[in-house]
């Protein structure tokens, strides 16, 4: 059994409470315990009003009666549980139901009480069953100016940062293009001592081989030809701040011994100079290739590898964390609209658009979304509330179009103005032809000279 601390009463602050049982005074009764202890709580009387609620909000954890007047409340917990991991499903029952209550706990609810209910010993259940998913929102929360997640893979891979942002020990971010490997180095710099100083970010492998050393590390006045003045380097720019080094894999071996010497000594010398200059700089590296197979191939020193892997973190790929790509879509699309002064709600994405989204595997990742995102915005017809497969369809990648049911033509929204909803149908008769220009005309009843002339607006 959970007891409370002798010193403490139970925090439930920032949790959201929904109570169904048809006995108002039960109701009253555990609101007021609960909401004194700093949950948000809604009590209803019945399936109905709880069907309704759940249909707007997912509360964080759901008490019910298993016994109501319009049906048994057990009902409510395949539909409730199918939100997420973290859905917490509680049983209120009477004496003489303790074996539909064990029943109960075989199909997912978390724990029973039986009435009356000690408000105060669901209270501490509630603390210590939720204390995880508190911990995982704070983070979400605290990371969401740089970085949108729910998914549990992608929490489990950024627990560490808050703790890592405090630390001036250099960190290593693993990760395939398109991931966000910079905005968690943001997020770092963010979180951290060094808020207030400079964020330089470098792509070493933009940057020519001969041209490295003097960006990082700087040159004096004429210390090559064209070197019309000094030029203070990254590391000099990135004083008592945070200093990105992107695409660290593609370093030339040159390159790397000077870089490890910095990470040595806190000091860089300018190319043509003859003195060291101390530098306090917060080092994040980052790569898109595994630094442990550079250095098996002996692309890569093992003693920078050493000296830069101190904080490791690893993103996933967006196919590894399938729960974010509604919630990135959809914001995304909004962020998108709202550049382009779209008025109202964004529209939202239907059941089946989302599942032809989660079933594509996203080989360009985050960024790819957004660029996704960014197409369909361009190309909504006003007046949308909500998207599914068709509308998606002339954005998306060949290979996801693939995998949509077979359909009798294109949806075209109440509203839509002439104008757009012949986009549609040419931009669907692209997609359906290979985008083969001729075939494509010949499907719409035009000449291919007409379908270029409208392609190119006119």
């Amino acid at each position: 059994m959970v007891e409370a601390s002798n010193d403490r009463l139970p925090d439930l602050s920032g949790l959201s409470l929904l109570v169904v049982d048809d006995d108002p005074a039960i109701v009253r009764g555990l609101q007021r315990v609960l909401a004194g202890l700093g949950a948000r709580v809604t009590g209803v009387g019945s399936l109905r009003e709880a069907r309704r609620v759940l249909a707007e909000t997912t509360p964080d954890a759901l008490l019910v009666d298993l016994r109501l007047k319009d049906g048994i409340g057990l009902d409510l917990l395949p539909e409730y549980l199918a939100h997420g991991p973290d859905a917490a499903f509680y049983v209120i029952t009477g004496h003489g139901s303790v074996t539909n209550a064990v029943e109960a706990l075989k199909q997912g609810a978390r724990h029973y009480f039986e009435k009356p209910a000690d408000p105060l010993e669901l209270a501490v259940r509630l603390e210590a069953d939720l204390a995880g998913k508190r911990a995982r929102d704070d983070l979400a929360e605290r990371l969401s100016p740089y970085l949108w997640f729910r998914d549990p893979v992608m929490v489990l891979a950024l627990m560490e940062l808050p703790r890592f942002a405090l630390s001036a020990e250099p960190v290593l971010i693993e990760g395939r293009t398109g991931t966000g490997k910079e905005l968690v180095a943001r997020a770092l710099h963010g979180l951290g001592p060094r808020a207030q100083g400079p964020f330089v970010a470098v792509n070493c492998g933009a940057i020519p081989e001969t041209m490295l050393e003097a960006e990082l590390f700087g040159h004096e006045k004429g210390a090559f030809t064209g070197a019309a003045r000094l030029h203070r380097g990254r590391f000099e720019q990135a004083h008592e701040g945070t200093l990105f080094l992107d695409e660290i894999g593609e370093m030339s071996s040159a390159s790397q011994v000077s870089l490890l010497r910095v990470l040595e000594t806190g000091a860089v010398q300018r190319l043509g100079g003859e003195r060291d200059t101390a530098v306090d700089v917060r080092v994040v590296a980052a790569t898109h290739r595994p630094l442990e197979e550079r250095v098996e191939s002996g692309l890569f020193r093992q003693d920078l590898l050493y000296r830069l892997n101190v904080l490791p973190l690893r993103l996933p790929t967006l196919r590894e964390r399938p729960k974010d790509i509604g919630l990135l879509a959809e914001r995304f699309l909004a962020n998108g609209l709202r550049d382009m002064g779209w008025s109202g709600a964004a529209p939202k994405l239907d059941r089946e658009a989302l599942a032809l989204l989660e079933r594509y595997p996203w080989p360009g990742n985050v960024r790819e979304l957004r660029n996704l995102m960014a197409r369909l915005a361009v190309r909504l017809p006003p007046g949308v509330r909500e998207i599914g497969p068709k509308l998606l369809q002339p954005v998306l990648p060949r290979s996801a179009v693939e995998s949509l049911p077979p359909g009798d033509g294109v949806f075209v929204p109440k509203g839509t103005r002439l104008a757009d909803a012949e986009w549609l149908l040419i931009e669907a008769a692209l997609m359906d032809s290979g985008h083969n220009r001729a075939r494509a005309a010949k499907a719409l009843g035009i000449g291919e000279r007409t379908l270029r002339r409208k392609l190119n607006g006119g």
